[in-house]
């Protein structure tokens, strides 16, 4: 299991095509501009499209998991399966409601999401004709795994909420 999730590769494009993200080992973030598209984008819209890249590549990323649990667990994974346990049913309610963010190293990136979903973005005023492209990648992808840790985090703190101490560092959910 391990094995197919470390050797998932993601990769997107944002809405607008002029954005690319790639996602391996489920934690190694790339992205990269199409030509010279990165001066031409207005903080504004760039959130957009970065906000947008972000629930493209979320959802990918949990199709693919669902797919490697599927084939090792023999069948499709089905939430309906898990509602008769309570604790499950109720951890996943919360899972759904709970908060991550991220500020990027520069402060320049805050990324926010709800339950890995309804992902915002916000780009500081001035940034694009300040910050060169490649540093403002760099900034993304500082944001992005500033919320996964906060991501993980909260998880480890629900998991500990519902299923016992014990149980906290020792599962990981997607």
């Amino acid at each position: 299991m391990a094995d197919r999730l470390s050797s998932m590769v993601v990769d997107v494009r944002s809405p607008d095509g002029r954005i690319r993200a790639t996602l391996r080992h489920r934690d190694e973030l790339t992205l990269y501009f199409s030509g010279d598209a990165y001066r031409h984008y207005q903080e504004r819209t760039l959130e957009y499209q970065l906000a947008r890249l972000a629930t493209l590549m979320w959802v990918d990323y949990q199709r693919q998991y669902d797919e490697a649990v599927a084939a090792v667990v023999g069948h499709p994974v089905e939430e309906d399966r898990e509602s008769w346990n309570a604790n499950r049913r109720r951890f996943r309610e919360e899972q759904a409601e709970t908060k991550a963010s991220g500020m990027s190293p520069g402060n320049v990136v805050y990324v926010e999401n709800v339950g890995m979903r309804n992902w915002h973005v916000v780009v500081r005023d001035g940034t694009v004709a300040r910050v060169p492209e490649e540093e403002f990648a760099a900034e993304c992808v500082g944001a992005f795994h500033t919320l996964m840790r906060d991501h993980a985090d909260n998880m480890r703190r629900l998991r500990a909420k519902h299923y016992g101490p014990g149980f906290a560092g020792t599962h990981r959910s997607a």
